[in-house]
């Protein structure tokens, strides 16, 4: 029960599990509408507006999840969740998009299966260090956070074990490590396990690895990449609740991403490796703490031989106060430790194009419903 509960508190703090409000329990069957609305203040370093101007940019989701028992081991279950429009420029988003779609049957302890568009593995193993709004690796490259169709995943948590396996169907146009391309089939594995209460806290140990394939479609026209594979490993530890008390939290990954031929001098392989360093403390007054460390080495060839690397390395720094479980404040700050300063081959997100970006700062307010 405390390791459910751990769980359970972790991944709500994380925004993986709606604050949902039930509106039909009937028969067995339940159906809940969930949603945040936020908006949140950027200096111009985060380049969302004008050339490095502050912006304030509000935001709003909106989710429905159902379930129904069939038998007294097994539900089916849906989730789907939608970006809004938020009246912003195209750069940020404002279009009515779907995030996370999926539909499923539920074993109780014994896991659940799901199928549609989620994360891969990988996720659950990442999510020890990425606990920031919009500071760490996920947010300056895209690269955890992908959600893709033609995802099948089995997951069970039972016993303090972690086990969860998925397959990957092909797909057009989807992310992969913070790119939008074309996957022909792909799978991975992660496992891990949770200690009750060493000293502080729960103590969680996680690694997981996927595989994606490219298409071998012609590629008459594509005139930047041809994608052949992909691989991703990681490995976690965290130690303590990202909610109550003293958290430690650490992740170490490495991307391996391969294109074929299409020119000399076009992009043959890229490897991103580096570690993320959390520690932070929340008060039972609501108020929280968090600082970290990032570190990420980047290596690109291309067919003509040619090699960039490129390092980048950021502290991280949220205070927040959560009032319930419905409202929350908080400011965040990240300064650069000696990234790169110049211009880079990585998959530019939202206009970043170079590793040290000065000191990004933003404040915002979340309403969860």
């Amino acid at each position: 029960m405390k390791k459910s509960l751990a769980l359970a508190v972790s991944l709500a703090t994380l925004g993986m599990v709606a604050n949902a409000a039930t509106v039909y329990d009937k028969d067995g069957t339940t159906l809940a509408i969930g949603g945040r609305v936020q908006a949140v203040a950027f200096n111009g370093h985060y380049n969302y507006a004008g050339e490095h101007d502050d912006s304030l940019v509000n935001s709003a989701r909106l989710s429905m999840s159902g379930k129904t028992k069939v038998l007294d081991y097994l539900s089916a279950i849906a989730f789907t969740e939608w970006d809004m429009a938020d009246g912003h420029s195209a750069k940020i988003g404002d279009k009515i998009a779907s995030r996370e779609q999926y539909v499923g049957a539920d074993f109780g302890k014994f896991g659940k299966v799901i199928g549609g568009k989620t994360f891969d593995v990988n996720r659950a193993v990442h999510t020890a260090t990425d606990i920031y709004e919009d500071i760490d690796i996920q947010n300056d490259f895209g690269l955890n956070g992908d959600r893709r169709n033609g995802i099948i995943r089995y997951d069970i948590n039972n016993s303090g074990f972690f086990g969860s396996v998925h397959a990957q169907i092909a797909s057009d146009d989807i992310k992969v490590f913070g790119k939008k391309l074309d996957v022909e089939s792909g799978y991975g594995a992660a496992a891990g396990y949770t200690f009750d209460n060493v000293c502080f806290g729960p103590l969680s140990v996680k690694a997981g690895y996927s595989y994606l394939k490219g298409q071998d479609d012609d590629v008459k026209g594509r005139d930047e990449f041809d994608f052949a594979d992909a691989k991703h490993t990681v490995a976690s530890v965290a130690w303590g609740l990202p909610t109550t008390g003293l958290y430690l939290a650490g992740s170490a990954y490495r991307y391996d991403s391969e294109f074929n031929k299409l020119s000399a001098t076009a992009l043959k392989e890229q490897v991103l490796k580096g570690y993320e360093l959390v520690v932070g403390y929340s008060f039972d007054s609501g108020v929280a703490l968090i600082a970290g460390y990032n570190h990420m080495q980047a290596t690109i060839n291309k067919y003509n031989g040619k090699e960039e690397d490129y390092t980048f390395k950021r502290v991280p720094l949220q205070v927040r106060y959560a009032f319930n479980s419905n409202f929350k404040v908080w400011t965040e700050a990240e300064f650069d430790a000696g990234s790169d300063d110049k211009r880079t081959s990585i998959n530019p997100i939202n206009g970043k194009d170079k590793l040290n970006r000065g000191t990004q700062l933003s404040a915002g307010a979340r309403y969860t419903f």
